[in-house]
């Protein structure tokens, strides 16, 4: 899977969980330690805090693929 693709489908699934408190989110820095396979599955980790940037990592099994810091705005939790 390109490098490009995989950012997206973070952003993306970030994105659809609606569970985050962040809003605008992009990633700030990524850094891809192994490819991925066609179909392979993944596994998203975040790191959620009060204060940005927020970090991910990206698993394929038990392999780190991605790791990174997310951007954007911090949304008040109730």
């Amino acid at each position: 899977m390109p490098a490009a693709l995989l950012l997206d489908e973070i952003v993306c699934a970030m994105a659809a969980t609606g569970d985050l408190p962040i809003n605008d989110c992009s990633i700030s820095s990524a850094k891809f330690y192994s490819t991925v396979a066609p179909g392979e599955l993944l596994n998203l980790r975040v790191l959620v805090a009060d204060a940005l940037p927020m970090t991910f990592e990206v698993h394929a099994g038990a392999r780190l693929v991605a790791s990174g810091d997310f951007s954007g705005h911090v949304l008040e939790r109730l």
